[in-house]
């Protein structure tokens, strides 16, 4: 391999074009613009192009004889910590007027891993079903940042010892790191997915694509087809991904490939010659968005949060407007009065002043994070009432739900028939619960409340139980997993009582019939759960923030559910079986009962049971007699 160091660094606006088709698509995804689902591919663009850019300064350093790791910290310090540390500062004041105690604690954690770079290893940790909502996680964007600062700890380093030792060599050996990676990336996406996704192993690749292109020789620029055709399929990889990415696709692994592999062919195209593609990303709008991109990704994530925690209801068009709004306004003071003056007024800064900034930075942002860990979030702002309320918010629903076993989390977990489906023969009727989380839910509950009955539980998370009439290979694992159930284990075991539950969507009733009419051949009752009333924000933060303001509570009921109930009443009563409303249990109109005793919510987040919530649920659904006019419980009181 020839011309290992031709670096092309002379500025290309195409590639801030790049940038800006990487950030906008993050941005529109987390502001929940339809068509946007897989914007989250952004990301991956992002790391391309910065293993291309910084391995073609670091590779033109070296073959001048000037490279210094001290002088290359020096400038990622004066690139990411100004506008970072800028945006910390500002999310932390906001964070005291608005975080209840556990929120404000988990940020403390946030603020630790964030200053030292951590952060993807933190929100690993603490990644899971029932994790906190990620709408109060104000820095979990950054858990990108840290994947490529932990990158550059040690490719300087690599590159140079290759350039001193095995000049020769750089391109194969940069090669072998990318391929093992990415074949890393998609062995651990099956064992970990969260892990997968975070952490520096499984993504490596996706920033050494970038540095393979900037070290290896650029394509002749008289192939105008070839750089016509490789700008024009980088652009609409991307794309494709954008849109039709989305939450179930496994990520990154293989499906990483297509966002990867086409800002490459952009990058590659572009090094060659000018393209129409190149000339459109060179636009002075886009380049402009390119420009202030590292500001708008680091500001737009603290909007979505602090608007979800500050008005708690469902977010409107005028509202997402507004949001996308004042993350470009954000941006651009950001970019304009912190990022350009910072880098233009240390020209003449020493290293010593340059990293002393840094560290002081750094170390207030430590004490500020040590204060809210150990404080255990300065629950003194508020008052014993609230505070019973607010613990709810770091409830485990994962173990009381039975996590792992009876409740697949993710994929985690192995399903195991002898506990969750045996029978103790002693009981003469048998019921069986199958659904997703807003199944598993109903357990705590049944299995107290229940107890003529062997209660039994087949749940999964994200896997609503209506099956399709797809062909097996075309089936998705959650179908063939209740499939299995329902034709596999079921006939050989009868119960008297099945019920069906989910978190349900209008995509769901085309199959719900079908789904019944097979539940019925071995049940002697089939019922099906409605969907529960679901919040905007977690139920514990609605009620502090609430308290005594019952109108308000009830403004922050998603409207979704209201509209589904109706239509799955008719539905499943045309198809034969029984029904249970808990819209119409647990609700009078908007207003609905959120506490299962005193200081003890019915839900924990936006939408699932606690235990004591379970027990009431499952005591109306076994005896409705017990309706909420009799015991309605709306606010904290």
């Amino acid at each position: 391999m020839t011309n290992l160091y031709s670096s092309h660094q002379t500025y290309r606006p195409d590639i801030d074009g790049l940038r800006a088709l990487a950030v906008l698509p993050v941005v529109l995804f987390h502001f929940g613009f339809p068509g946007f689902f897989g914007g989250f591919i952004g990301v991956d663009v992002f790391f391309v192009i910065s293993g291309y850019l910084i391995t073609g300064i670091l590779a033109r350093e070296l073959r001048q004889g000037n490279f210094s790791i001290v002088r290359f910290y020096r400038r990622r310090a004066i690139r990411i910590f100004p506008a970072l540390f800028v945006m910390l500062a500002a999310t932390t004041v906001l964070a005291l007027f608005s975080m209840l105690p556990e929120e404000l604690k988990s940020f403390g954690h946030s603020l630790l891993a964030t200053s030292t770079f951590l952060s993807n290893i933190l929100f690993y940790n603490e990644s899971g079903y029932f994790s906190a909502d990620a709408h109060t996680k104000v820095l979990l964007h950054t858990w990108s940042l840290a994947v490529e600062e932990q990158f550059y700890l040690f490719w300087p380093l690599v590159l140079a010892l290759l350039h001193a030792r095995a000049k020769s060599s750089v391109g194969w050996i940069a090669g072998i790191i990318t391929v093992a990676s990415l074949l890393f990336s998609i062995w651990w996406l099956s064992v970990d997915p969260s892990g997968a996704f975070y952490l520096i192993p499984s993504r490596a690749w996706e920033l050494m694509i970038g540095a393979l292109l900037a070290v290896a020789p650029a394509l002749p620029a008289r192939h105008r087809l070839l750089r016509e055709f490789l700008a024009a399929a980088g652009v609409l990889a991307i794309l494709i991904g954008v849109k039709f990415y989305n939450e179930r696709v496994p990520f990154p692994g293989v499906a990483a490939l297509l966002p990867c592999l086409g800002a490459a062919a952009i990058i590659a195209a572009g090094t060659a010659g000018t393209t129409l593609a190149g000339r459109v990303l060179s636009w002075r709008p886009v380049v402009f968005i390119g420009q202030i991109s590292f500001s708008l990704y680091l500001w737009h994530w603290p909007v979505v949060v602090f608007t979800q925690i500050g008005l708690m209801r469902e977010i409107t068009w005028p509202i997402r407007i507004a949001q996308v709004l004042l993350s470009l306004l954000l941006a651009v003071l950001s970019w304009r009065y912190v990022e350009q003056p910072v880098r233009v007024g240390t020209n003449g800064y020493s290293d010593k002043k340059v990293f002393g900034g840094a560290f002081a930075a750094m170390a207030a942002t430590l004490i500020l994070g040590v204060t809210f860990t150990v404080s255990g979030g300065l629950p003194a702002r508020y008052n014993e009432q609230q505070l019973a309320v607010a613990k709810f918010e770091s409830y485990h629903g994962d173990q009381l739900y039975r996590g792992g076993t009876c409740f697949i989390v993710d994929g985690q977990g192995r399903f195991d028939p002898q506990l969750c489906l045996g029978q103790n023969q002693q009981q003469l009727k048998s019921l069986l619960v199958i659904g997703d989380s807003h199944a598993a839910q109903l357990w705590p509950g049944l299995h107290q409340v229940a107890t003529d009955y062997n209660v039994l539980q087949a749940t999964k998370t994200g896997c609503r139980p209506s099956l399709s009439g797809k062909a097996i290979e075309q089936q998705s694992s959650c179908e063939q997993f209740f499939r299995s159930i329902l034709t596999s284990w079921l006939p050989a075991h009868p119960v008297q009582l099945l019920i069906l539950a989910g978190r349900w969507a209008p995509e769901d009733l085309p199959d719900l019939t079908a789904t019944i009419a097979l539940a019925k051949r071995y049940a002697q009752t089939v019922m099906v759960v409605g969907p529960i009333p679901q919040y905007a924000s977690s139920l514990p933060r609605v009620l502090v923030r609430n308290e005594g303001h019952p109108d308000r509570i009830a403004s922050s009921v998603v409207n979704g559910p209201f509209i589904l109930d109706p239509q799955m009443r008719g539905l499943v009563t045309a198809a034969g079986a029984h029904y249970f409303s808990l819209i119409d249990n647990l609700c009078h109109g908007r207003a609905c009962r959120t506490l299962a005793a005193a200081g003890v919510p019915m839900q924990f987040d936006y939408g699932h049971l606690t235990e004591q919530g379970s027990v009431v649920v499952a005591s109306m659904l076994l005896n409705p007699a017990q309706s909420v006019a009799k015991s309605a419980v709306v606010g904290m009181r």
